[in-house]
Order: C-alpha cells, then sequence, then structure tokens
C-alpha cells in the first residue's frame, strides 16, 4: 500500500517529467528536422536500447538518469517526426503539423496515401554508422 506522502512524491515526478518532455520534445525535434530518415531509425534504436536499459535509472533517480531522459525526449522527437499523425504520450502530443493538438483531427493530418495503399515497406537494411554524426561541413 502507498503512503500519501508517496503518493504526492510520484505525482510531482510525474507532473517533472511531463513538463520537462513537453520542452525537451520540441527542442529535439527541430534539432533532427533535416537528419535523414535512416539515421533517425538507427537513433531510435539506439534510444530504444538506452531507455530499457536505464529507465530504472529516470524512474527512481540514478547516475544515468540523465542519459535515459534525453533518450526518451529523442525517440518521442523522432516518432513524432516520422509517424503519419505525430506522437501522443502521457496525454502530450507532437507532431510536425504546425499548432496540430490533436492526432485524429483528419483535417490537420491528411491521409498520406489517399485512395490507395502505403507502398510495401523496403528492404531491411544494416543501420548506418552513427559514430560520425553529424557529418563534417563541406
Amino acid at each position: 500500500m502507498t503512503r500519501p506522502s508517496e503518493t504526492a512524491a510520484i505525482e510531482t515526478q510525474r507532473m517533472v517529467l511531463i513538463e520537462t518532455l513537453r520542452l525537451a520534445v520540441p527542442l529535439h525535434m527541430v534539432e533532427l528536422d533535416d537528419v535523414p530518415a535512416e539515421h533517425l531509425l538507427a537513433m531510435a534504436t539506439r534510444d530504444a536500447t538506452a531507455i530499457g536499459s536505464q529507465g530504472d535509472d529516470l524512474q527512481f533517480g540514478g547516475r544515468r538518469a540523465e542519459a535515459a531522459f534525453n533518450a526518451l525526449a529523442r525517440g518521442l522527437a523522432i516518432a513524432a517526426l516520422t509517424t503519419w499523425g505525430g506522437v501522443t504520450w502521457q496525454g502530450l502530443h507532437w507532431c510536425r503539423t504546425p499548432g496540430c493538438a490533436d492526432p485524429d483531427d483528419v483535417d490537420a493530418h491528411p491521409q498520406p496515401y489517399p485512395g490507395s495503399t502505403p507502398p510495401p515497406p523496403g528492404p531491411i537494411r544494416d543501420l548506418p554508422d552513427l559514430s560520425a554524426w553529424p557529418p563534417p561541413a563541406a
């Protein structure tokens, strides 16, 4: 059974996480807007691994909480940039469409394949090496 003081602490932590994501996800979206899709996929894969292995530090406090938070914020930003209709998490919605607040608003998110089915997925490829990202300026 959770004591009232623990419940208040948990709710405060949740509120802090949501409010910081409200700021961090759009900042990551701006930073990642020009990154090629294959690089975003590689980043999302790496971030999912970080969240899976360091998420407890974010939830309970730990030395890798900052890395886990940034992986979560960046992963949500990548999902917002690459999925039709954006992404909604914990009641917050992020999307490539400016001013969008409702993922179910068909007018705000025109169907990317009107009157047809989406193309089949492409072949599975090796993910690019991101150790040199961003590429050197020409």
